[in-house]
């Protein structure tokens, strides 16, 4: 009976814990939006090091979930869990993408703000660090951060939309994603429409996807109660 008693009471603190972990996500995403709408977030370090406190916090909040949540019942505790990442990470990609003023110095000039040579950009950014007119970290932050951006959706998106666990299914559905996106990023004067984005994008998702969602990694999640056995 005492045994019984302890771990309900570990129960109900792990799931106390969890309550205020997300309580405090969703506190910093409203200080976040407000302060990027405001114009107090506009380097991409800044975003990074927000979105990065921001999801550390959410995944504290699935950690003591997990804990609190009986083997059985765990799919869905982490689906829940899962779902609020993941709009944690949409919330600041959006930001990151979308944010800041529109350039309207070449809202006029479409032809400065795409680019449909594959490697050009890349070449670019490189032969910019070479004759030292980007630092190493500016040069790393851009080809880096494109690579990584969408590497979460690897994980997100079959994890919660079982369907997209076929490769068949994910990678032209994702492909879709992005190519939307350097789309819209043209139309609304907030980005340039780049080919090398995609690739990079791409080149981020290929191998995310085959190492999380191979048979072995599978059976790993279905063992450890985050993903149903059937």
């Amino acid at each position: 009976m005492a045994k019984r008693k302890k771990n309900d009471n570990r129960i109900l603190l792990f799931r106390t814990l969890a309550v205020l972990m997300f309580l405090l996500t969703a506190g910093l995403v409203v200080v976040f939006v407000v302060s990027e709408r405001n114009g107090h977030i506009t380097a991409t370090e800044t975003f990074l090091v927000y979105g990065t406190l921001i999801a550390g916090v959410a995944f504290l909040g699935l950690c003591f979930l997990l804990a609190g949540t009986p083997q059985a019942k765990r799919p869905k505790a982490a689906a829940f869990g899962m779902s609020v990442l993941f709009v944690v990470y949409l919330v600041v990609v959006i930001g990151l993408l979308y944010g800041g003023a529109r350039n309207y110095t070449q809202a006029w000039q479409p032809e400065k703000r795409y680019n449909i040579k594959p490697f050009s950009t890349i070449k670019l950014y490189v032969d910019a660090y070479k004759t030292h007119s980007l630092r190493l970290r500016q040069t790393i932050s851009n080809l880096i951060g494109n690579i990584v951006l969408f590497i979460p959706m690897a994980w997100f998106v079959p994890f919660l939309f079982p369907p997209m666990r076929k490769w068949y299914r994910f990678f032209p559905v994702m492909l879709l994603v992005i190519c939307l996106v350097e789309v819209s990023q043209f139309i609304t004067g907030r980005g340039s429409m780049d080919i090398d984005d995609v690739i990079e994008n791409f080149a981020g998702l290929l191998p995310a996807f085959v190492i999380l969602w191979n048979p072995l990694m599978v059976k790993l999640w279905k063992k450890t109660g985050l993903i149903a056995k059937k």
